[in-house]
């Protein structure tokens, strides 16, 4: 089959089309341009969530990053824009735990009581120092339950 026709009519389209743009207003441009970008991170997002409905903003940012800014970094810069997003993540996930715990009015001698740890002040330092998988499945639930 010749194809020759087909790609001849393409470039035309192309070159029209790069015509067309070029007349543009730089206003216009711009949004087309944030409007791709836009679509890009609405489906990253989307992706995320699809993978981790609980996925906290500072992962579905880096995700973002991963897949549209890795080749414009160093690879010590992105590893530590990496660390950083973690630490962001885990912030979240923090904030998210004393939003429940604020939410439900406990103390964490009362939340240690129903989980029969030894103390609130062992249980406040756990979770300060990083956020136990239990406590994030917590926040998960409440969440959920919240929703419905």
């Amino acid at each position: 089959m010749d194809y020759s026709k087909q790609v001849q009519a393409s470039r035309q389209a192309d070159l029209a089309y790069a015509q067309w743009y070029a007349q543009l207003p730089d206003e216009k441009k711009a949004a087309i341009f944030l409007n791709g970008f836009n679509f890009v991170a609405d489906k990253i997002k989307s992706d995320v969530l699809k993978e981790n409905p609980f996925a906290t903003q500072a992962e579905i940012t880096w995700r973002f990053m991963e897949a549209t800014q890795k080749d414009s970094y160093p690879p010590e810069v992105f590893d530590f824009m990496h660390k950083k997003m973690l630490e962001r993540a885990e912030q979240e996930w923090k904030d998210r735990f004393k939003a429940m715990k604020k939410s439900l009015d406990w103390t964490y001698d009362e939340m240690a009581q129903i989980m029969g740890a030894q103390s609130g002040g062992s249980l406040k330092a756990s979770v300060n120092r990083k956020l136990p998988a239990f406590a994030k499945l917590a926040v998960c639930i409440f969440e959920k339950m919240k929703k419905a």
